[in-house]
């Protein structure tokens, strides 16, 4: 095996590459082919079919031609018969060849071996004669076609023979014509058809080069273009396919962005959130470590540590809570509405008497929902802690649940709402009402133990029971916060 020159690179492919056609060149070309193929096959089909029947006809003409010149040459012949035949057969054969001459009919007239007379250009042999029927052949001579019919005068093979030949001189050159004119109009259609073509798959392509510039663009980045749809066929369907797809991964991107940023403020908030707890509980156990403190400031020490580390727990709790409710799917069952407020307000009673907040409620005896009694009571619960620790001194916080009829009698819904005549929310605080460790008043709120994921647990604890859980508030009148159930 010879080895490879050193100067060779295997890689490199040095043949030349061939154009790329675009799909409209493509159908160009095989269509212009297709219709020259048919247009071109078709003409020669007909030439052919017509040459072969003119040649046909005068076959026949010919044939017919000569049988009947056989016949009267027969019918005179014996006509003449007595001692002088031979002469008189000469001068007949002649009078009939310079007769038919005129009419530019050819013959040749033959007395066994020997010719009588005849007219045929040299060098021209027509077929020879065949006992009981007619023989014809086409031949050139000076480069003229000749038609030739030849047969015997009678039954008797070594009496006359008479051969009539047509010229096809005029004949070639009318097929010549028409050829020429088959092949020029074919020619010229064929022009206007591929100029033609080309108008029209060129006006059919523009609307697809214009989709994909649009698709270029909005690929490198420009959100807002959309497709112009200019029709109602299958272009201006793609146009609107296109522009559906194009507002479809402009809402995706924008939610995208909208759960990355929030996403990352989360991550940002619970960094925060962690780093002041863990930074307490570090300090007193360094101190601990390092100082020589009495029994108070030992016990004091300690007792901060145990809350720091509350907090850091019910923070991961939260999480925890959080993390599961988007993804698990907890098993409904009928249960108590009302038994879950009141069960609220009770646990939530001690906080208030220490807030110096009054609770009052309006809870009927029962409304029955489906749903998880756990995640329904956190539900509650969180919504009134919250409305507690939004009250001042002297504040009061409402808790009412009804059963409330929609538009149908079978169709129901329980509301449960919570109301407090606390500090209110603005419209910039109520918007972003939710977020996690979102606090509208950090200082109170971390004062208070607060993470800022109660109202993100309540958002999603409303979702998972397809409820709506709703904020109104002003400044310094109070917030409710609106729970409503379906029937469903």
């Amino acid at each position: 095996m010879a080895a490879r020159p050193k100067h060779e690179n295997p890689k490199t492919d040095l043949r030349p590459r061939l154009p790329v056609l675009r799909f409209w060149q493509k159908a160009y070309l095989i269509t212009l082919a297709l219709f020259l193929a048919a247009l071109f096959g078709g003409m020669a089909f007909m030439g052919w079919q017509n040459q072969k029947q003119t040649l046909d006809s005068e076959i026949e003409k010919i044939r017919s031609e000569q049988r009947f010149v056989a016949q009267n040459l027969e019918q005179d012949l014996l006509a003449i018969e007595d001692g002088s035949t031979s002469l008189r057969s000469t001068a007949l054969a002649r009078s009939y060849v310079e007769h038919y001459a005129q009419n530019g009919l050819l013959l040749l007239i033959r007395q066994g071996d020997e010719a009588l007379t005849s007219n045929l250009p040299d060098g021209l042999e027509p077929p020879a004669a065949q006992s009981g029927q007619q023989t014809w052949g086409i031949t050139e001579a000076n480069s003229i076609p000749y038609l030739s019919v030849s047969s015997f005068l009678g039954e008797d093979e070594s009496g006359m023979a008479l051969s009539c030949v047509l010229p096809l001189d005029a004949l070639y050159a009318a097929w010549a014509n028409m050829r020429f004119t088959l092949i020029t109009g074919s020619t010229l259609v064929s022009v206007l058809l591929a100029a033609g073509l080309y108008v029209a798959l060129r006006s059919l392509s523009k609307p697809l080069e214009r989709l994909a510039a649009t698709a270029n663009a909005y690929a490198a980045g420009n959100l807002a273009i959309r497709a112009r749809k200019r029709s109602d066929d299958e272009v201006g369907m793609l146009a609107d396919s296109l522009n559906a797809m194009a507002d479809a991964a402009e809402r995706n991107l924008t939610e995208t962005l909208r759960i990355a940023d929030q996403n990352a403020r989360m991550a940002a908030n619970l960094s925060h959130e962690i780093r002041t707890p863990l930074t307490a509980v570090r300090g007193y156990a360094e101190y601990l470590r390092l100082a020589d403190p009495s029994p108070e400031e030992r016990n004091s020490a300690l007792a901060a540590i145990v809350e720091q580390s509350e907090r850091l727990q019910a923070v991961s709790q939260s999480m925890l809570l959080l993390s599961s409710l988007a993804h698990d799917n907890p098993e409904f069952e009928w249960i108590d509405l009302s038994h879950i407020a009141r069960s609220a307000i009770c646990s939530s009673t001690p906080a208030a008497l220490d807030a110096g907040v009054e609770l009052r409620s309006a809870v009927p005896e029962t409304i029955p929902i489906r749903g998880d009694t756990v995640l329904l009571e956190s539900l509650v619960a969180n919504l009134v802690d919250n409305a507690v620790k939004a009250c001042d001194t002297g504040g009061i916080v409402w808790v009412r649940a009804s059963m409330a009829s929609t538009t149908t009698d079978a169709a129901r819904s329980a509301i449960l709402s919570v109301t407090d005549n606390g500090r209110g929310l603005s419209p910039d605080e109520l918007s972003r009402l939710g977020e996690p460790f979102y606090r509208p008043d950090k200082a109170r709120s971390r004062a208070a133990g607060g993470a800022g994921l109660g109202v993100s647990l309540c958002q999603e604890i409303a979702q998972l029971h397809n409820a709506l859980l709703t904020y109104t508030s002003k400044l310094g009148k109070g917030t409710t916060a609106t729970v409503e159930f379906t029937a469903s």
